[in-house]
Order: C-alpha cells, then structure tokens, then sequence
C-alpha cells in the first residue's frame, strides 16, 4: 500500500484512483521547486519540452497549474514533445530562452544532442531539469566523437535541477517511513470502535479475478493510512509526514543542483548549491548558494533574446496613426511617411496563387516578403504608416532593441465584449495572436480586467462650456433657482409653520422670554415640609401660595422692559435668517426653540 520511490514518480491521476500513497515528492512538487527558481531570477516566460516518458502529460499540467495558482506573472511560451530533432525546430525562432525538461537521463543525451546541433545551448539558454534527468548519478553523461580525446560531457555547464535522494541508504529510510506508517494506520484501524471485529487479513493472491481479487476493507483501510501523521525526531526541524488530498507527501524538501566542471573542465557533474522546502512562505522557500550559469558566467541570463520580435496590431486614427500609400516604385516608405505596416490578412490571394505577407523592420523599412512585381501587381497589401504612436513605437525599438510587424486589426474594432466575448485589438490581445496593440484605445474597467495598459501618455479631459452671461443681474436673480408654486408653499407654509413652532416652543419653555408684562416672575419650589412633590410655579400675582415655599437661591428671572418674545418676532426672525439679512433680532432664549 505504501512506496517509496526512486527516480520516476506516480502519476496524479493514478495515485488517486489506484489507492497509492506516494513517500517520494511528485511532479507537481518539482514542478512547484522548478517555477519558485524561475520567480526568483524574476524569469517570467518559459517553454517545456519532454520526451515520452511515463507521466509527461501529468508534468506539463503540474506546471501550468502551478502557474495558474501563483502570484508572479508566468507565461508558458510553447510546450514539445521531443521524438526527433525536428521538434526542436521552432524553439530556434522563438524568444524562448529559460526551458524545463522532463525526461530519462537517457533520453535528455539525445534531446541535447539536437538542441546543441540547433544552437539551443548556448550562453542565454537554462535549462531547469526534473529528477529523473539527474538520475541516481550525480556524474553527467558523456560522450566520445573522438577515439583520441577524452570524452565530453553529453549536458550543457550551467544547468539547474531539483533532486531527492535516490541512493540505497535513502531507500531504507523510507522503507522504514513505509513501515511506520503501515504500522500507525493498523492502530488508527483497531482503536475505531466502529472497526471491532473487523479482519485486516486478505486472501488475495495473484490468481484471484474478479471480486475474489478484490480485499474487502482495502478502501477503508487506505483512508486510516492516508490520515496518519508521524514526527520526526525532537531535534528534526522537518514539520510532520502527512499526505495531501492527491496522496502525495504534504511537506516537501528537495534539493537544488547545479551542474558545472569537476575534476577537469570535460567532466561534469551535478552539485547542490541550495534546497528548496515547501513549507515555507514564497520569499524564503529556497536558499541559493553561488551558481555558474551557462558559458561559464557568473551573472544569470535575462531569460529574454537580446534582441527580440514582437507583433504589433494596430487601428488607424489620426493624428496618432495615419496611413498613407507607399513609393509605387520601390515599395519603401519614406522618412517623412513612415514604416511600412501590412493593412491584409495574413495569407491573401494574389493572381491565380497564394501568398504569404509579412513585413520584419530592422531600420531598413524594406518590405521583404513581397517583390516589386506583387506590388505594383496589388498595392493593398500594405501602407506607410506615422503618427504619434508610431514615433513612440520606433523610439522604443531603438532604445529597448527589438524587431517588429506591424498589422492593422482585421475586424477595425477597438474592443467590445458582446456575448462575453472580445473583438477588436482586445480580443487579438486576448488571443495572443499579437504581442502589442498600439493606438489611441481609451482605458476603462472592463478592459483592464483582461490586458495591461501602458502608462497613459495623453489626458483628453471632459469639459462643459456654458455661454457668457452679459449684462446687469436681474432684481430677482435669486428666485431662480425655484419655480413661483414652489416659492409659494415655502413662504406661506414652511416659514409660517416653522415660525409657529418657535414663538410655541419659546412660550412653553421655563427659560424663554416671559410673554406678560414686567415684573412677572418665573420660579421654581419645593414642595412643604409634608409634601414629597417638586412643583413648577408660574407666578403671576405677587401673593405666595401657603402650599409651595420658594427658595431663595432658586431659578429666577425678572423680564426686562420691551424683552418679550411674540409671533411676529419669530416670524421676523424667520425671514432674516433665510435671506441672510443684516438686521437686529430677537433671538428666543429657551433652548428647545434655539435648536430649531
């Protein structure tokens, strides 16, 4: 039920479904090792090749997976499956330069053989290789073209790889591993009491068919192993062996190498220079020591051609891009029209034939697919191309160092998504059937959520223009703003309701303006002797009641001469507040009628 493995691993797939618990890291953790070493020499584009070794399917969809899941921008450029040297072919013209192998050791001697005759192992290209191109032996393998000469080595110094110990003392170890866990499920097994009285014993052989070949509480049985979890030892800072969902161990540690010369520069051979730890966070998972990159260098390669190509879609508006026609004659544009830029498909009839158009500038602005005798035969194929964008787009190539076509978007739209789906410059971005659009296309939401766009380079802002107002202001410019019922219901209901509610507020309140005559008094007593009651008393005559007795040093106002507050004060103060005029007031004194 439990095995350790060497040099080849399970399959996803067939762990899952065979009831397989694998002890040695899978594909998706080398796959995972492979891409947190591409992140951290910020390699962002990649390719894969492998050969027909068991389980390359199951690698590549590791990869992309991986890429999927993480946060650092990965393209997987192509992906090959190597049988003949033909298949290496198209990695020559790509800009493809960081490439991970998942193969034999046998078979990466003859994948390299191409690659070397193909020029794919020079000083920009790494080659990131899985265990089972490392193999058991950490000696490179050679090769001898010449009987006289000592034998070279068969893979390219500077390669990177991730290893796990396949040695024998390492295959008892985790026999052991094997054993413990096969030992701690039987426990997990029997202290269920829902498995007392149940038998672990099988009486499977090799001859069994059918349901007599099947072990009855195998299922059951394999889901107790696959919960196990054993510590390693107190001094161990390794987490706990545990399985994951896909079988497979849950933390991980494996080996960075590096091959680079050993005891002569012929023979090379495979040295660790870091490890890479699973359990860790992104930042601190690997830890690399120094590296001799490929052509001997001590400086990693960029991961991108030194000089690239890039496909360029575009859609004419002027004064950003223009079109004009070419010279008739020689098929150049001039500097004063610009750089050729093919405005047909790809692939288009011409006469009774088809060909291919296609335009590559490299400062000359010559049109290379096409002949004199094509163009002056269908001159549609292509135009002379200026503009801001296009000065920008030259500039760039200058200074960035890059080849590039130029290709007007077949269906002329900027990029709408109708149906969910996207059309225009988007929609070819979206494709990766072009590299870069270039025009005046306006950035919005829905369109940032699928590509990225370049800083802005122009802001046309959006104004309202409004005509200038001339001549003295009306009388009754600040009735404006409402219309004459509106006017009506706020002066002969709003300020009036609102006036009453203050005069009646200010009358009720013990704080307010006393609304008799001088000489009236507002007090507030205490109850007599016998008497448990507070009482408010308004007095009105000067006589004092036998049932309240005053305080002295209660509340008590005297209102002044000409202080009362009436109606019509409060409807005064109405109106000057909403005009905002400067004219005397009264304002209430009772704090309820201040509030409104």
């Amino acid at each position: 039920m439990v095995f350790p493995r060497s040099v080849l691993e399970v399959s996803p797939r067939a762990s899952q479904t065979d009831l397989i618990l694998q002890l040695a890291p899978s594909v998706t953790h080398q796959a995972h090792a492979m891409l947190t070493l591409l992140s951290r020499y910020n390699w962002h584009q990649f390719a894969i090749v492998t050969s027909q070794i068991a389980g390359h399917d199951d690698f590549v969809q590791a990869v992309r997976d991986r890429v999927l899941e993480s946060e650092f921008k990965f393209i997987i450029l192509t992906t090959a499956m190597v049988v003949a040297e033909n298949d290496l072919q198209f990695l020559v013209g790509s800009e493809a330069r960081i490439l991970l192998l998942y193969c034999t050791r046998e078979e990466a001697k003859t994948i390299f053989g191409y690659a070397t005759k193909l020029g794919l192992t020079g000083a920009n290209y790494v080659w990131v290789a899985t265990q089972s191109v490392i193999g058991d032996s950490l000696d490179a393998p050679t090769f001898s073209t010449n009987p006289n000469a000592p034998p070279e080595s068969a893979f390219p110094v500077g390669m990177l790889g991730v290893h796990f110990n396949t040695s024998y003392e390492s295959l008892k170890t985790e026999i052991f591993s094997g054993l413990r866990v096969f030992s701690q499920g039987v426990e997990a097994f029997y202290t269920d009491p829902i498995n007392k009285g149940v038998n672990l014993s099988t009486s499977l052989s090799c001859e069994g068919l059918g349901e007599t070949a099947k072990w009855a509480v195998g299922d059951r049985f394999f889901r107790y192993l696959k919960n196990v979890s054993i510590e390693f030892d107190s001094g161990s800072s390794k987490p706990p062996l545990k399985f994951n969902q896909e079988n497979t161990l849950q933390f991980v540690e494996l080996q960075i190498m590096n091959l680079r010369p050993g005891a002569t520069d012929r023979q090379l051979v495979w040295e660790q220079i870091g490890v890479w730890q699973s359990w860790k966070d992104q930042n601190s998972q690997l830890d690399i020591k120094d590296i001799i990159w490929p052509g001997y260098s001590h400086k990693p390669p960029d991961g991108v051609p030194e000089k690239f190509h890039l496909k360029v879609a575009f859609l004419e508006e002027p004064p950003f891009i223009k079109m004009a026609d070419p010279d008739p004659v020689t098929g150049k544009c001039s500097p004063d029209r610009g750089v050729i830029c093919r405005i047909a498909p790809e692939t288009e009839s011409i006469g009774c034939g088809e060909i291919s158009v296609r335009v590559y500038f490299t400062g000359s602005l010559i049109l290379y697919a096409l002949n004199h005798s094509e163009v002056v035969r269908n001159s549609s194929f292509y135009q002379c191309c200026s503009g801001f964008c296009i000065d920008l787009l030259v500039k760039f190539a200058e200074n960035i160092g890059f080849t590039y076509e130029l290709a007007r978007v077949q269906d002329a739209k900027w990029g709408s998504q109708h149906n969910g789906k996207w059309n225009g410059l988007i929609s070819e971005l979206i494709n990766r059937k072009v590299d870069v659009a270039l025009a005046s296309l306006m950035i919005n939401s829905e369109r940032e959520g699928v590509v990225d766009f370049s800083v802005p380079f122009m802001d046309s802002g959006v104004a309202i223009l409004t005509a200038k107002r001339t001549g003295i202001i009306s009388p009754t410019a600040f009735l404006e703003p409402f219309d004459p019922a509106l006017w009506m219901l706020v002066c002969l209901v709003g300020i009036q309701v609102y006036s009453l509610a203050i005069f009646l507020f200010e009358w009720l309140s013990p704080m307010g303006f006393d609304m008799k005559v001088p000489g009236t008094m507002l007090s507030i007593g205490r109850g007599g002797e016998n008497t448990n009651c507070f009482c408010i008393l308004i007095q009105i005559h000067t006589c004092p009641l036998s049932s309240c007795v005053l305080e002295p040093d209660l509340l008590c106002k005297e209102a002044k001469p000409g202080a009362r507050f009436s109606f019509f004060r409060s409807c005064w103060l109405v109106w000057a507040r909403l005009f905002q005029a400067s004219v005397h007031i009264d304002p209430p004194r009772g704090f309820t009628a201040n509030v409104q």
